[in-house]
């Protein structure tokens, strides 16, 4: 009995090249054709989106019919083409569509279960981001099933919910870490610690990075995409207004990651005015475009440098940029801010931020626990 067509995915050829080295690049499978993406192996992100592509110019899917007949891939090919832009993150949207396609792709909508589910989440090998994507998985189907139509709509099973984390810096890690961002080394431990300091100062641009996310909490996407002027693709420092504005003009926003604006507090207004002077800018010409940048230019992963001054500061590696938004939250909790006004910081409903950070109030249910 022939085997099932599988639909186009990628695949990782290795090519000879004309000085003999072997290197390692990404292609897209579909039958007996090979179609090259020009993405090397660690572009992973940007071949995923080449396959999302493909797949949008290739097949013209059927609108509506019975579960037992549509198969999963063309549900994830309209939600592609016809509503994916329209999310508030387009391009997770698309890389998540091309890993679903891989796993889901050849199935009948009909036969995904609580079981392939589950399957799906040990492929993908982590908790949250099987969950997310199988969140987009499940807004493909109701898509697909309010604008066409299917007779059965399949009931998605996600994974449990990840146990929020619980690190976060304390003072002196803090400045530990902005020390190792400006080219500092901790070594020794206890009483025999001593630092010494690097010639080559590669870590300077995470000290805004670091000190934005202790000040104001903002996510590590958005604090990448901050910029001295107004833009639709990314968020803008005030300093007349002492505020940071979030949001890109225009920006559409997941429910789940607001973008509210946050007021600055004079420390870091005052460094942000330093850093704006630094970038060339003043009252006659523009400058440097954004707050976080590497001689001049954006960044788009800090994470190689950040796992650098995390080693030099002798901190372990569960502090992560996101580290630096528990630590904003957790230092709001100990010093009493008021609920609704730390919640609003941190772009948080209050429900969401007494939950997450409310213990660490030193008054928290003080009067519960003395009531008699």
């Amino acid at each position: 009995m022939p085997q099932k067509r599988k639909p186009p995915r990628l695949w990782l050829r290795a090519e000879k090249q004309r000085d003999g080295t072997i290197r390692n690049t990404w292609i897209i499978k579909d039958g007996t054709a090979n179609i090259r993406t020009g993405c090397l192996e660690d572009q992973v992100d940007e071949a995923e989106t080449k396959l999302a592509e493909y797949l949008a110019e290739k097949y013209e899917a059927p609108r509506g019919g019975r579960s037992s007949e549509i198969k999963v891939g063309d549900v994830l090919t309209i939600y592609l083409d016809e509503k994916s832009e329209s999310t508030s993150r387009p391009k997770e949207t698309e890389q998540a569509i091309s890993r679903l396609n891989e796993f889901f792709g050849d199935k009948l909508v009909s036969e995904i279960k609580g079981k392939l589910c589950r399957d799906f989440a040990v492929h993908r090998k982590t908790q949250s981001g099987s969950r997310r994507d199988l969140e987009i998985l499940r807004a493909a189907l109701r898509y697909y099933h309010k604008e066409y139509g299917l007779d059965v709509l399949p009931a998605v099973t996600l994974p449990e919910k990840s146990v929020p984390r619980e690190r976060y810096l304390t003072r002196s890690e803090a400045a530990a870490l902005l020390w190792a961002c400006m080219g500092w080394e901790k070594h020794g431990e206890g009483k025999s610690v001593f630092w010494t300091r690097r010639r080559d100062q590669k870590r300077m641009h995470l000290a805004r990075l670091v000190l934005i996310g202790i000040y104001t909490g903002t996510r590590l996407g958005a604090i990448l995409n901050l910029q001295w002027m107004r833009s639709t693709t990314g968020g803008v420092v005030d300093l007349e207004r002492s505020v940071i504005f979030r949001r890109a003009d225009g920006e559409r926003m997941a429910h789940n990651k607001r973008k509210t604006p946050v007021k600055m507090a004079r420390r870091l207004v005052a460094h942000a005015h330093r850093w704006k002077r630094l970038d060339g800018w003043s009252d006659e010409k523009a400058g440097l475009r954004y707050v976080v940048n590497y001689l001049g230019d954006p960044i788009t992963k800090p994470h190689k440098a950040f796992r650098s001054a995390r080693a030099a500061a002798g901190l372990g590696e569960d502090v992560t940029p996101h580290v630096l938004r528990h630590t904003r939250g957790t230092w709001l909790a100990q010093a009493g801010v008021h609920s609704s006004e730390a919640a609003a910081s941190l772009g948080l409903t209050v429900e969401e931020y007494e939950r997450t950070y409310l213990h660490n109030d030193p008054d928290f249910q003080q009067n519960a626990a003395d009531a008699y």
